[in-house]
């Protein structure tokens, strides 16, 4: 999920939806763009992030040895406010707001859900 430009890199649907979380960290959008990217480079691995209530969820996606290059660069990267690492996850852990993902209609910027039926609404 790039922030560079006008238009946004869309995100890797593929670790979106199969990924693991890794980390949480809080920071702006293109600091953590810039520190996942180095991650995966240090790491030679697939990783990706999405803000998941406004915490940046970053997600990996490959077998435990990736894994391990992945927390092991994570432990080495410079120890910042901006993005600042708010927890290393354990593999196996569900992270934010992962058990389902709700497709939202182009366009919308809101949703909300009414607590008793589980039906959607877009804005």
């Amino acid at each position: 999920m790039a922030t560079d430009g006008p238009d946004p890199t869309p995100c890797d649907i593929e670790i979106f939806k199969e990924g693991k979380p890794v980390a949480l960290l809080t920071g702006s959008s293109n600091a953590v763009e810039n520190w996942v990217k180095e991650v995966a480079r240090t790491a030679n691995a697939r990783v990706d992030w999405h803000y998941s209530g406004g915490v940046a969820q970053v997600l990996h996606l490959g077998d435990m040895d990736s894994r391990r290059r992945v927390e092991k660069a994570i432990i080495g990267m410079p120890k910042d406010e901006n993005p600042r690492v708010r927890h290393r996850l354990p593999s196996g852990s569900e992270g934010l707001y992962r058990k389902g993902v709700t497709v939202a209609p182009k366009g919308a910027i809101a949703s909300s859900m009414d607590p008793n039926t589980g039906e959607a609404t877009y804005i």
